[in-house]
């Protein structure tokens, strides 16, 4: 491509190739970058469940536990800068919040771009939608921490789909500092990845979308079960004592059930 273009036709230029190529992400990643200044360059690449493991040595099947559709990968220059996002589509947004939820770590403050949020110095993550976000600069500096949020938000506000909300599992309101810790599950892999302690306990169920929280020193589960069946066979290991990490004749867990295929427990 001439390097007469503008970074705004190279913008457009890379938004009609990802178009074309990524499917679902079809609209979120085009729009931002067509709204970017800026850019000189980027390259995109889209990888499915088959092929996500020659992007994620090692690292694919926490998405596919979640519930993996794709994703986009473009690696950008913008104003001399690489910049790279990973654009996630999973099957909803409960599976993208679960992914936000284990793979944040030791976010920093800023401006609240959306209710989901983690920013560090070369990394903002956040998740919307049925989308998952990370955007990874290389110097951390206070130049491309801003290139990033400037990314953010427009790919932000081309989501039209609303944030993931706790009250399908808990019916009081979670404040901002719980919802900061709460991890949100739905397999072994989930659970090992967000709260290791739980591995023993959580670490053989199937079949289940947690939202864990802590509570002072106990943590709170609002388990929600593909069935009913498996709501109640868990609930029944859970009493008798017998279910993962526990030994015969007894439990340290306090459980509520809100419906015959969501529980709440307490361990």
């Amino acid at each position: 491509m001439s390097e007469m273009l503008s970074g705004k036709v190279l913008a457009v230029a890379a938004a009609v190739i990802i178009t074309v190529s990524a499917g679902a992400q079809s609209v979120v990643v085009p729009r931002a970058l067509a709204g970017m200044n800026g850019i000189e360059s980027a390259r995109s690449r889209v990888f499915t469940e088959t092929s996500l493991y020659g992007y994620i040595n090692g690292g694919a099947e926490l998405y596919l536990e979640y519930g993996f559709d794709t994703l986009l990968v473009t690696e950008l220059v913008i104003e001399g800068s690489d910049i790279r996002a990973e654009v996630y589509r999973m099957k909803d947004h409960e599976a993208a919040f679960g992914i936000f939820s284990v793979s944040r770590f030791r976010c920093n403050g800023g401006a609240r771009l959306t209710e989901h949020l983690c920013r560090s110095a070369y990394q903002l993550q956040f998740c919307k939608g049925p989308y998952y976000v990370s955007i990874i600069n290389d110097t951390g500096s206070d130049d491309d921490q801003k290139r990033t949020a400037d990314l953010a938000r427009l790919m932000i506000e081309n989501i039209a789909e609303p944030s993931f909300d706790p009250r399908s599992f808990y019916k009081d309101v979670l404040d901002d500092d719980t919802m900061r810790g709460a991890v949100l599950v739905r397999g072994p892999l989930g659970v090992y990845n967000g709260i290791p302690g739980l591995s023993e306990k959580l670490g053989r169920v199937s079949g289940y979308s947690a939202l864990l929280i802590r509570h002072g020193t106990d943590t709170i589960a609002s388990m929600k079960f593909d069935s009913e069946l498996a709501a109640g066979q868990f609930i029944r290991e859970e009493m008798n004592g017998t279910g993962s990490g526990k030994s015969a004749g007894g439990s340290d867990s306090t459980i509520l059930v809100v419906s015959p295929g969501h529980i709440i427990i307490t361990f």
